[in-house]
């Protein structure tokens, strides 16, 4: 029991880190705010025993990290390419069903669209794997995980909203 109270606690710190970053228009600030919320999504999926979870999100550690070491420019494809297959490999090692595949399928989409660094398809596709992480902390007991990946979702369609569609009709 003391290790789901643990969990939460860590899964509540993301969540905070993890809205903020969301408010940011500048990829270089929103990378390093999430690198640190993945640090501790990582730490509550260990104390939960959802190893897929913590693999994906050290790996975004590493992607954003990486990333954003090409602060104006799109890093190479090779990055993305291996930062993909090492998420593929430790899916692969830690598969429990099905259901340890949306992590994976979440977190490879969004390093596309990071990839591609247009903010608002980074918004878009971040809506879309907060989807699939709201069925994988279900399954895995992350409740504050997934009331973070809802508030998450809520606050990337804010800021899609705020961005993306309120701005263009501004300007039209």
């Amino acid at each position: 029991m003391i290790n789901f109270i643990i969990a939460q606690i860590f899964g509540l710190v993301a969540l905070i880190i993890l809205v903020i970053s969301f408010q940011k228009n500048k990829k270089e600030r929103l990378l390093k705010l999430q690198m640190f919320s993945s640090l501790l999504y990582a730490i509550q999926y260990v104390f939960l025993k959802a190893y897929t979870g913590f693999f994906m999100n050290i790996i975004c550690m590493i992607r954003n990290l990486i990333f954003n070491k090409f602060k104006n420019r799109r890093p190479p494809l090779y990055c993305l390419v291996i930062i993909i297959a090492l998420m593929i490999s430790c899916s692969v090692f830690t598969f429990n069903g099905i259901i340890s595949i949306l992590p994976t399928i979440a977190v490879s989409i969004y390093s596309i669209a990071l990839w591609i660094g247009n903010m608002k398809i980074i918004r878009v596709v971040e809506i879309i794997s907060c989807m699939l992480f709201i069925i994988y902390d279900i399954k895995v007991l992350a409740i504050l995980g997934l009331i973070a990946t809802i508030i998450e979702m809520i606050s990337a369609i804010i800021a899609l909203y705020k961005f993306d569609i309120k701005t263009k009709c501004n300007n039209n």
